[in-house]
């Protein structure tokens, strides 16, 4: 389940407004540090609006599917 950070209140309210369009649940934590912990569905559809890139993928993301482990 990807963890989504949440750096900003216009992030936060644009991230519900997808999340509620797409449908399914979600859930809030942190204080400090905020993050929405989201389905693979509810992520991908906010990277397609930009409300977050791969680059700030928060904590327990899942690695990149081409990525190998090992060397």
């Amino acid at each position: 389940m990807p963890a989504v950070p949440i750096t900003s209140q216009e992030q936060y309210e644009k991230a519900i407004e997808v999340l509620t369009r797409v449908g399914g649940t979600w859930q809030g934590v942190g204080q400090k540090e905020r993050f929405l912990l989201v389905n693979e569905a509810q992520y991908q559809a906010l990277l397609e609006v930009q409300v977050i890139t791969h680059g700030n993928a928060g904590k327990g993301q899942k690695p990149a599917k081409n990525s190998r482990a090992g060397g």
